[in-house]
């Protein structure tokens, strides 16, 4: 499971654990962008904050978790997958979730970024909708995601912690060498 603030490199890990280990990676943003279709919503920022806060008036604080926990279900009746990376974890329910389902394989995996650095990747991938235009309103879109999720809980009780701060073969080596400490790994 992978938690971290915009732009600090979860996809990139996620990316680099699909190519180099084959595992399976579920974005659950993904998940709720589905959701806010089926809802017949867009998928804009604003949106998707809805539809998962809906969600998870619905389910549960741990409702996101839950539709993941469905998609491994699907994707294993078809062909099992030597293994998964949740990415976009919001809130310590979702990992506890997660973790009952999967016991000392569900890792906790915290990624960080320096701001400045994160806001400089933000704006070279050019997220519009989604990135923030300034540092400052980056700052106060963190802010609020921390406070609305309630993200620092599965940030500080991670199990593992990745800096983001070099090169992309640094984050390689630090994302295998994370995961390959996990049982079953």
């Amino acid at each position: 499971m992978l938690v971290g603030l915009p732009g600090c490199g979860k996809s990139a890990v996620a990316s680099i654990l699909r190519d180099e280990l084959g595992y399976e990676v579920i974005d659950m943003s993904d998940l709720v962008k589905e959701e806010a279709r089926r809802r017949g919503r867009g998928v804009d920022r604003e949106s998707l904050r809805k539809t998962g806060e809906e969600l998870r008036r619905e389910m549960g604080r741990s409702a996101v978790a839950k539709l993941v926990l469905r998609r491994i279900r699907e994707l294993e009746a078809k062909a099992p997958r030597p293994g998964y990376v949740v990415s976009g974890i919001r809130n310590q329910e979702e990992v506890d979730e997660i973790k009952a389902a999967f016991g000392d394989e569900a890792v906790c995996v915290a990624i960080h970024t320096p701001k400045r650095l994160r806001y400089l990747r933000m704006i070279r991938r050019g997220r519009r909708g989604f990135d923030a235009p300034t540092l400052e309103e980056m700052e106060r879109q963190d802010r609020r995601e921390v406070e609305f999720f309630r993200m620092g809980e599965p940030f500080i009780l991670a199990d593992e912690l990745i800096v983001n701060s070099g090169s992309l073969e640094e984050l390689r080596s630090r994302a295998l060498a994370v995961v390959l400490k996990i049982p079953g790994g």
